[in-house]
C-alpha cells in the first residue's frame, strides 16, 4: 500500500497555525539558557521528549514576548533568478517531483514569476526585461525574450514583507484577501491586478508525447474537453517529418483536463498532452501556486522592550515557541505583550553581583545563578534555578552572596515571582543556538522558518 500526504494537507496546517496565532490564543517567543553549551561552539542536540522541552528549557528562560499578526508570513523556498541557470523547470501539472524542483524565480528586482514552459538550454534574458512592464499586461502568456522560456509574472514583494521576511533561503509570499485600495503600496496593487485576472483552465504548455513520423507539413492540432474548456489555439512544429515542439498561441478557459490530437500534415502517430494552470488560474493563490507551506516568523527584541523585561548584559542560547503559556500563579493564559521568567530579588544595595554568579541563601540554603543585576538605591537581582542549584525558594530572612564565599552578604528585602508560571502552556518550537549576547543599546530580530 502506498499513500502521500498532499501538499493541500500542508497547506491546510500551515494556515491553521498561523489562524491559531491570530485568535484568542497567544503564542510567545520565548528565549532562554544564559549557561553554557559543554562544547560552546556546538549547541547541544534539541529532543522531542518531556525533559528538553518541558523541564530543561524552562529552568533556564529568560523572557517571552508575544507573537502579533504582523510577525507572521506564509514563505516559499527563494529560487534566485541567475543568468545562465541550468536547472529552471517548467510548471508540469503531472511533476510529481515539481514541489522539490525551482519552477519560480524571484530577480533581482524582487519580481517573481513561474516558467511556464522552459528552452532548450539556459535561462539568459531576465524575466523582467522578457515581461516586460508588468502593470500594463498582468498576465503575459507569449515568450518576450527569445530564449524559449516562458514566464508568468506572479508578483513584486511588498517592500516591507521584502524588509522583514526575505532571506537567503525563503521569500514571503501572501494571497489578497480583498482588494488593497489605493492607498496600499504599487506592489500589492499590481499583486491583486494579477489575482483577479487569473484566467482558470487555461492551457500555457502542451508537451509533445510521441513526435510521430512522416509529417512534410505541420499537422493541425485540436484541443478538447467534454468539460467545459473552450479557446485554446495551438501550432505545431515539425523537423525531420517528427513533430518536435507545440507553440500555444492562445491559452482558452476553463479546462480541467483535455485532449490533444493531431491531423493531416501527412504523417501520423504524434501524440501530446496539455499541462493546465491550478484552480482558480496561475496567480489567483500564490500560496499554493508556489507550495508556501513554510512560516516565516520574525519578532524584533528592542533593548529590555521598555519594562525590564528582556535581559540586557546577558547572553542567550535556546529559543522556543510556547502557547498559551500561564500567568504566574494561575490558569489564565498570559497576554502580556512580554514577560519576565526569572524571580527577582530586591536586596540592599552595595555587592557586586554579576551575571552567571552562583549566589545562596544564608539562612533558607537557596541557591540560585544571577541572570541581571541592577543597582540603584537597592539592588535587583534576576535569578534562574535548575537541577544543578535545586529549587528552594529565596526568603526575606536570607542575606545573599556569592556560593562558597562568605562574607558582605547583602539582606533581601523582597523576592518578586515571575510573570509567567512555569512548565505553563504548550512548546511547539525549540532551537539551540550558539550564544547571543544582549545589551542595553541592542535590537535582535530572530527569524524562525517552520515547515508544515
Amino acid at each position: 500500500m502506498t499513500a502521500i500526504v498532499t501538499k493541500n494537507f500542508r497547506h491546510r496546517a500551515a494556515t491553521e497555525f498561523t489562524a491559531d496565532i491570530d485568535s484568542a490564543n497567544n503564542y510567545y517567543l520565548a528565549i532562554g539558557r544564559p549557561d553554557a553549551w559543554d562544547s560552546e561552539n556546538v549547541p547541544d542536540t534539541p529532543y522531542d521528549n518531556t525533559y528538553s522541552f518541558h523541564t530543561d528549557f524552562w529552568d533556564r528562560a529568560l523572557a517571552f514576548k508575544l507573537i502579533s499578526s504582523s510577525d507572521w508570513t506564509y514563505s516559499a523556498f527563494r529560487n534566485q533568478w541567475i543568468a545562465g541557470a541550468t536547472n529552471i523547470v517548467e510548471y508540469d501539472d503531472r511533476d510529481p517531483l515539481l514541489g522539490s524542483k525551482k519552477y519560480f524565480v524571484i530577480t533581482e528586482s524582487n519580481n517573481v514569476y513561474i516558467c511556464l514552459k522552459a528552452g532548450t538550454g539556459s535561462t539568459v534574458i531576465n524575466p523582467d526585461v522578457a515581461i516586460g512592464t508588468t502593470t500594463v499586461d498582468p498576465d503575459p502568456d507569449t515568450d518576450l525574450a527569445g530564449d524559449g522560456y516562458l514566464w508568468k509574472y506572479m508578483f513584486t514583494l511588498d517592500p516591507g514583507a521584502a524588509t522583514k521576511f526575505l532571506t537567503t533561503a525563503f521569500l514571503p509570499v501572501t494571497t489578497l484577501p480583498v482588494s488593497p485600495g489605493g492607498g496600499a503600496s504599487t506592489a500589492l496593487q499590481t499583486q491583486w491586478n494579477v489575482q483577479s485576472n487569473a484566467t482558470d483552465g487555461a492551457i500555457f504548455n502542451i508537451k509533445v508525447t510521441n513526435g510521430g513520423s512522416g509529417y512534410s507539413t505541420a499537422p493541425a492540432v485540436t484541443v478538447t474537453d467534454g468539460s467545459g474548456g473552450t479557446g485554446c489555439l495551438a501550432t505545431a512544429t515539425v523537423s525531420g517529418g517528427v513533430v518536435i515542439g507545440v507553440q500555444v498561441n492562445t491559452k482558452g478557459s476553463g479546462y480541467k483536463h483535455a485532449t490533444i490530437s493531431f491531423s493531416g500534415g501527412g504523417g501520423s502517430g504524434a501524440t501530446g498532452r496539455a499541462v493546465i494552470g491550478p484552480r482558480g488560474g496561475f496567480g489567483a493563490d500564490p500560496v499554493k501556486d508556489l507550495g508556501a507551506h513554510f512560516v516565516g516568523l520574525n519578532i524584533t527584541m528592542t533593548y529590555d522592550e521598555g519594562e525590564g523585561d528582556l535581559p540586557v548584559a546577558q547572553d542567550f542560547r535556546q529559543l522556543a515557541i510556547i502557547r498559551n503559556p500561564y500567568d504566574y500563579g494561575t490558569t489564565n493564559p498570559s497576554t502580556a505583550t512580554t514577560m519576565s521568567a526569572n524571580t527577582l530579588l530586591t536586596v540592599a544595595s552595595g555587592y557586586s553581583f554579576s551575571a552567571d554568579m552562583v549566589i545562596e541563601g544564608n539562612n533558607s540554603g537557596a541557591k540560585g545563578i544571577v541572570v541581571t543585576y541592577e543597582e540603584d538605591t537597592n539592588g535587583y537581582v534576576r535569578i534562574i534555578q535548575n537541577e544543578d542549584t535545586g529549587y528552594t525558594a529565596f526568603t526575606t530572612s536570607d542575606s545573599v552572596g556569592e556560593s562558597g564565599i562568605p562574607g558582605n552578604e547583602k539582606q533581601v528585602i523582597v523576592v518578586t515571582v515571575p510573570e509567567v508560571e512555569p512548565h505553563s502552556g504548550e512548546t511547539i518550537f525549540l532551537e539551540n543556538r550558539t550564544a547571543i549576547n544582549r545589551a542595553g543599546d541592542q535590537i535582535e530580530t530572530v527569524k524562525i522558518v517552520l515547515e508544515f
